[in-house]
């Protein structure tokens, strides 16, 4: 008997289409954001480590690079997963500026709205106003609003969590997620950044590296265990990665949490070009490797497809 989750449906399309210069070809199965989505700009570029000299490089010759902004953002960029609350020396430590500039800096977005100050520990924290941003990308995106129903819709069928993810330098972001019924808060939550190289997602995001520069980002990637299964060793992390490129979609067993199996596939623009990975995850014990090969690796890639077509 056929699971409903081997059975194809057409979900509803999007109220949208891609925006205005982003080709969709049905006989590629395929569609691209426009020069401008930076979100997907570094899919296909060189490792982290050499992007970021070079990046530094160009905007210390660049004319028009505001030097006092970018030191604004580093006060934000402060707060990451590590650092719920900040007070002023530890953001003078984390962002290598002096404290008066980093207090300056803080109290400035503050009075924009961008963090709270708590009255009597005078630590700083991210406001809610800060969401606001990633909205207003996640709205806009024409990506997202073309892979939100197919999600949906696959999520329905194999009751699997589905994310939608792109690469930023040796990491990961998860763009769109739709939770299963096991799910973390922290599994819910779009805008979540984790290295590459650990989950299915990331693998099939850096497969489509070449091989000298995946050698390249994985040399210079801190690797180190999430689980007691999780694979660290970098020339065995390489030949996974190499293998999902050569069949075309990415497996990952207790690499993160231990009892959750994931996929995915990699959606690719009119050139060829790879855009995004979708992804699919749930508990080992309702979808062990072999049946998420079998039933839900088809669903991607048919997910896939439908994506690129629009």
């Amino acid at each position: 008997m056929t699971s409903e989750c081997e059975m194809a449906t057409n979900p509803k399309k999007p109220d949208r289409s891609p925006r205005p210069g982003v080709p969709v070809t049905a006989a590629t199965g395929s569609a691209t954001h426009s020069s401008g989505d930076r979100s997907t700009d570094s899919l296909g570029d060189i490792p982290a480590n050499d992007a970021g000299n070079a990046a530094s490089a160009a905007r210390a010759a660049d004319p028009l690079f505001v030097g006092s902004l970018e030191k604004g953002m580093r006060v934000l960029q402060a707060f990451g997963a590590l650092h719920d609350t900040l007070g002023l020396t530890d953001l003078a430590a984390l962002t290598g500026m002096g404290k008066s500039a980093a207090q300056r800096f803080a109290h400035t977005w503050e009075q924009l709205g961008y963090l709270e100050k708590d009255a009597r520990s005078r630590r700083f924290r991210l406001a809610p106003k800060v969401i606001e941003l990633g909205y207003f990308f996640l709205r806009n995106d024409d990506l997202v609003a073309v892979a939100a129903p197919h999600l949906v819709a696959l999520r329905e069928r194999c009751d699997v969590a589905v994310n939608l993810s792109v690469r930023l330098g040796a990491d990961m972001i998860y763009l769109l997620r739709l939770p299963s019924r096991q799910l973390t808060l922290s599994e819910m939550l779009p805008g979540r950044r984790m290295p590459a190289w650990c989950n299915s997602a990331g693998r099939m995001l850096l497969a489509q590296l070449s091989d000298d520069d995946l050698q390249a980002l994985l040399a210079a990637s801190h690797i180190e265990a999430y689980t007691a299964r999780t694979e660290t060793d970098r020339a065995a992390l390489a030949a996974t990665i190499r293998q999902a490129r050569m069949d075309g979609y990415a497996l990952a067993e207790d690499q993160v949490l231990l009892n959750q199996t994931g996929a995915a596939v990699i959606v690719k623009g009119s050139t060829q070009r790879p855009l995004a990975a979708i992804s699919a995850s749930a508990a080992a014990s309702d979808y062990p490797a072999e049946r998420m090969v079998r039933e839900v690796v088809p669903q991607l890639l048919s997910a896939a497809n439908a994506i690129a077509r629009g």
